[in-house]
């Protein structure tokens, strides 16, 4: 089996992106066995059965699309083709073939996951290990005290 690892440098331009929120965990495959499992150790809500599980084209699309351009306004974050590279070096980081991936909403709707207004990312669980990268934008007012924190785990 290979070992699982995110290069430092991909890693740095996805959590360096201009969004109020980055949530970027990559795990081992003992750390994880479920999205909630990947979603609570990132510190974001567990979804349950709201999850939608997506194919590996549309995570990596999803994925290039929420580091091309902002939640709530499009506005730019990156050229097209870095975050298509990005988009492509996480989800390979999982391995070439197989793994499932996951999302908390297609299109315009979403089952939020955080205490931000807007939210979206992805979840891959594979062979070789588990991650999520998730954005958020506009913090709402909040019953919530915990800290959100960014956390990236690299071999």
């Amino acid at each position: 089996m290979t070992a699982l690892r995110l290069p430092a440098d991909v890693a740095r331009f996805m959590q360096d992106i201009d969004v109020e929120q980055v949530w970027l965990t990559v795990l081992q495959p003992s750390e994880a066995a479920t999205y909630d499992d990947v979603a609570r150790i990132a510190g974001i809500e567990p979804l349950g059965k709201a999850w939608i599980e997506i194919s590996r084209s549309e995570a990596r699309a999803l994925l290039a699309g929420l580091l091309h351009r902002s939640l709530p306004y499009q506005a730019e974050l990156m050229p097209r083709h870095r975050a298509g590279w990005l988009a492509d070096e996480f989800i390979d980081a999982f391995g070439p073939y197989g793994g499932r991936f996951a999302t908390n909403g297609v299109d315009r709707g979403w089952t939020p996951a955080t205490d931000y207004v807007m939210d979206r990312g992805v979840v891959v669980m594979s062979e070789i290990g588990s991650g999520i990268f998730w954005v958020a934008e506009t913090k709402t007012d909040s019953r919530w005290s915990r800290t959100r924190t960014s956390a990236a785990y690299l071999s």
